[in-house]
């Protein structure tokens, strides 16, 4: 898995390529007749969105970071894997990025809530509309996606704050300016 996550934070191409290839399996599930070049198109189209916001988001941590794509890797992994990096430098880097992630985190419960409504009424729509297969699917990839999503984005977080409050504890707490 590390390798995986490694090789995903050095080629952005490839989180790109995913993205895509994952979109298009779904539609293709949802919509099992149309054509498979056609799905790949709008699949394309629609994870545009997605690629804008991981290239703003990779962007403004690589500046965090003071660094390149490398960099950033090997922050994440050390962050991933709880470990301080030895150099004040790379404590400062570290703890700029874990504050930025932790605020972009700030308004997660109520995201969340509004993700769990969006999926229930989209959902019940297609339910509504006879789209009985498009609703199955739909129905299944929330019963299985949104649990995980929530256990996955709560032991980020808690990593997260553990990591500031370390950071913070062994730079002489928190920095000029925070809180």
């Amino acid at each position: 898995m590390e390798r995986i996550n490694t090789f995903l934070g050095r080629h952005v191409w490839a989180q790109v390529l995913l993205t895509v290839l994952l979109g298009w399996a779904v539609i293709m599930l949802m919509s099992p007749g149309e054509p498979p070049l056609v799905v790949l198109t709008r699949a394309a189209v629609t994870s545009a969105g997605a690629v804008a916001v991981l290239l703003v988001l990779r962007a403004r941590e690589k500046r965090t970071a003071h660094g390149s794509a490398d960099r950033l890797v090997i922050l994440d992994r050390q962050l991933r894997r709880g470990e301080i990096p030895s150099s004040p430098t790379d404590q400062e880097a570290m703890l700029n990025l874990v504050e930025q992630r932790l605020h972009r985190t700030r308004h997660r419960g109520s995201a969340l809530v509004a993700l769990y409504l969006m999926y229930a009424l989209l959902v019940t729509v297609l339910l509504l509309l006879g789209n009985v297969r498009q609703a199955l699917v739909c129905g299944l990839l929330g019963a299985v996606l949104l649990p995980l999503l929530t256990w996955q984005g709560g032991r980020q977080l808690r990593r997260l704050r553990d990591m500031r409050e370390t950071l913070r504890r062994g730079t002489g707490g928190p920095r000029l300016g925070q809180e």
